[in-house]
């Protein structure tokens, strides 16, 4: 799927995640902002993918290391069969896998719970790199710059009420970031290249087996993809004003 078809399916995952869990007014909408980035996270291995280059030298640098760190984990644990294949691991391995979704999840809540102000930490860099990835894909609203002052602002403010306003517990914040992870591995399964799921476990004599559902779509070219996208946003403003009207987690 294409990184605003992720971002959208994460802030429905993310707001519904605060609904259903949080004990605040404030729970869905911080949770729905920590969804949209946090379903981009595994696409970090790509640095020429739109999330790679979302937030310039930043996500670049570490698009590089995730990739790289995905290469060495493939050569040291692919069977001899994938290795002859000729694959180089990067792209939709590692980070595409069940593990990397706990490890996601666990770096958002120890951040979230130890650094200092480290749930607005979490939601800045969440809300940044959802907002930025959406921003750059919205080629025809206006000058890129200005789009990237939107989506900076737009970060800022998620940040400022996780900050100020009740809710946004560290356990919450960590459960988010692995459920929206996993929302980004599952949309990826939808489509034709699927995902390893499996790994580290054995399928075929193939350890990073790729699944990927019977009815599986080409990224970008179907209108499967853009009516997830399009329900997913209505559906997060759905849960939003549902969660704004009674106060409380549903």
């Amino acid at each position: 799927m294409m990184g605003a078809s992720h971002a959208a399916t994460g802030l429905l995952t993310g707001a519904t995640v605060g609904a259903l869990l949080g004990t605040h007014v404030a729970d869905p909408f911080i949770c729905a902002a920590v969804g949209a980035g946090a379903a981009l996270l595994p696409d970090l291995d790509e640095p020429g993918s739109t999330v790679g280059r979302s937030l310039g030298l930043v996500t670049e640098g570490t698009s590089r290391l995730l990739r790289s760190a995905s290469r060495t984990v493939y050569e040291a644990t692919g069977t001899a069969y994938e290795l002859r294949a000729g694959k180089d691991g990067g792209h939709r391995h590692l980070t595409h896998t069940i593990p990397a979704v706990v490890v996601f999840g666990l770096l958002g809540y120890v951040v979230a719970a130890v650094a200092p102000l480290g749930t607005a930490l979490v939601v800045f860099a969440m809300a940044a790199l959802g907002a930025g990835t959406v921003a750059r894909s919205l080629k025809g609203w206006g000058p890129k710059r200005k789009r990237a002052v939107a989506a900076a602002v737009l970060a800022v403010v998620c940040a400022t009420t996780a900050v100020y306003a009740p809710g946004g517990a560290p356990w919450l914040i960590g459960l988010t970031v692995a459920v929206g992870s996993l929302t980004h591995v599952l949309g990826d399964w939808l489509t034709r290249s699927g995902v390893p799921l499996a790994w580290p476990v054995k399928v075929n004599g193939k350890r990073w087996w790729m699944f990927r559902s019977p009815v599986a779509f080409h990224t970008g070219k179907s209108p499967v993809e853009t009516a997830i996208k399009w329900a997913s946003i209505l559906g997060s403003v759905a849960v939003l004003m549902v969660g704004a009207q009674t106060g409380v987690a549903a």
